[in-house]
């Protein structure tokens, strides 16, 4: 989807779907369909620049039919949103100051139902509903005190894990983008209000690796509108970044890589969602959760053939204290692609299979569920009926550019297990505020079966001239056991159509 003008300094990396340049077609035509520079000299020699951005949304749930078979408008409805974004960039070299404000509004969603709708009921009980707050307002600073390579960011400000060091190869670039980037902290910018994070971060950048740290308070969002108060809820971490450079190109040829560390605190007296039974959970309601997530990761392209073909891998270990549990959790991914260049349309096909940790064992002293963390869940689960939590999705796509200003991504199949048959299926994408949770439950495998769905969408996106984008989605889940087991019906539908200008 088409996101803000962002990726610029100080702002999150985007959940776009692959642009010209990251599949690597030419460059769309410019002239008539050139954005216009909203821009001016300032004092002392700063440059002012006013960023406006707008995207509407149309959005049908077709969820599985409740429980007693009835359905209802409440499973079967459509709602719209809009988010409206205005932003003042002040750049004089080395410090630039962003300051932007957003405007959200959601309306026709259900009181009474299930799916990204009433998701967004469950956090603001109105309809329609409508949130103006501050998104953005940072300060970075470009080599403080003479030191080369040195930068630091402070204030309001979007954050995408495995984004820190952007890779500068069109095919590094996607995979880094959409297959790493945002999977335990993201801006969720696909929701109508999304995410932002309170605090700091320092990086320091070299010719051929990236070192950045950063503390954060996360601020309220993703399907909650009321978003500019913080949470109790604390990141924080670094990465070790090796860069896409040319020293690294011509030893290891087109790669990247990083290792990371990451600390999540939850300090919100809600009842948190597991497997154990209800009544442990509430006892445990106001306890902390004190998370450590240890893991790595790196992409390589290389030619082959007619093409190109790339290479991705993952890996996380989670350790700390969930609540009165002890956590013991993992994660890991493998995925392998195929693009052919010099052929209309770059046709490219990608395979992959992704596993997230479950919990054995509902009342033992451990959690063994893998836990999310803050993440944009969309960009792996865009029907977002799952995550990656207790999950196992083995997956084929095709990406096809026909024109520099049309792609289309089809999803083929995600096959969708669940890793533990005694753990729940989740759902969501973190915490939303301090009295609401954040993550939800599809349903409970159910005799040892653990299949969830088989599921496949499609995205197309044009863009017919350079301010705009328009989006088309439409994906369908064919629901498994575990589906058959908490629901009357198992299939399942959702799309939309959405439109962005940016200026």
């Amino acid at each position: 989807m088409a996101l803000a003008p962002a990726a610029r300094a100080g702002s999150a990396g985007t959940s776009a779907p692959p642009t010209a340049s990251q599949v690597g077609a030419a460059a769309p035509p410019q002239g008539l369909f050139a954005i216009p520079r909203l821009e001016a000299e300032g004092p002392f020699d700063s440059t002012i620049r006013l960023e406006i951005t707008n995207r509407i949304r149309g959005e049908f749930v077709d969820w599985f039919a409740k429980p007693d078979g009835s359905a209802t408008p409440d499973n079967q409805y459509d709602f719209l949103g809009n988010k409206f974004q205005a932003g003042i960039r002040v750049t004089r070299d080395p410090v630039e100051l962003f300051v932007q404000f957003q405007d959200t509004l959601v309306s026709n969603l259900p009181t009474a139902g299930l799916g990204l709708g009433a998701t967004y009921y469950a956090n603001t009980a109105h309809t329609p509903q409508n949130g103006t707050f501050v998104r953005n307002a940072w300060l970075a600073w470009k080599r403080p005190f003479a030191v080369d390579g040195l930068s630091v960011t402070g204030g309001r400000q979007l954050y995408s894990d495995g984004m820190d060091a952007p890779a500068k190869d069109p095919a590094l670039l996607w995979v880094q983008t959409n297959r790493i980037g945002q999977r335990l902290l993201g801006p969720v910018d696909y929701t109508h209000t999304g995410r932002s994070f309170d605090g700091g971060r320092i990086a320091f950048d070299a010719g051929d690796w990236n070192a950045t740290a950063f503390g954060f308070r996360a601020t309220r969002g993703a399907f909650e509108v009321n978003a500019n108060a913080e949470m109790d809820v604390t990141v924080a971490g670094a990465a070790l970044n090796l860069k896409d450079s040319p020293a690294v190109s011509a030893t290891l040829g087109k790669t990247i890589a990083r290792v990371f560390y990451f600390y999540y605190g939850d300090r919100r007296n809600v009842v948190f969602l597991d497997n154990r039974p209800l009544a442990l959970r509430r006892l445990d309601a106001g306890r902390p959760a004190n998370l450590h997530t240890l893991g790595g990761n790196a992409i390589h392209v290389e030619p082959l053939g007619p093409g190109n073909v790339d290479a991705m891998m993952y890996g996380m270990t989670q350790m700390g204290d969930w609540q009165s549990q002890s956590q013991n959790a993992y994660a890991w991914g493998t995925e392998v692609g195929y693009q052919l260049s010099g052929v209309w349309a770059k046709p490219w096909l990608r395979l992959g299979f992704n596993v997230g940790s479950g919990d054995t064992d509902p009342v033992d002293d451990t959690h063994g569920t893998f836990f999310q963390m803050l993440p944009t869940a969309w960009l792996y689960a865009q029907f977002p009926f799952y995550n990656m939590m207790n999950s196992q999705d083995a997956f084929a796509q095709i990406i096809v550019q026909p024109h520099p200003r049309i792609t289309l991504r089809w999803d083929v199949l995600h096959w969708l297990r669940s890793t533990s048959s005694l753990d729940l299926t989740y759902f969501g994408t973190g915490a939303t505020k301090n009295s609401f949770f954040g993550y939800g439950s599809t349903g409970t495998p159910k005799g040892g079966h653990g299949s969830l769905a088989l599921l496949t969408h499609v995205l197309l996106s044009v863009k017919p001239a350079d301010p705009l984008t328009i989006n088309f989605f439409y994906a369908h889940a064919f629901g498994q056991s575990v589906i058959a087991a908490n629901y009357a019906g198992k299939q399942g539908n959702y799309g939309y159509v959405e439109m962005t200008l940016s200026f």
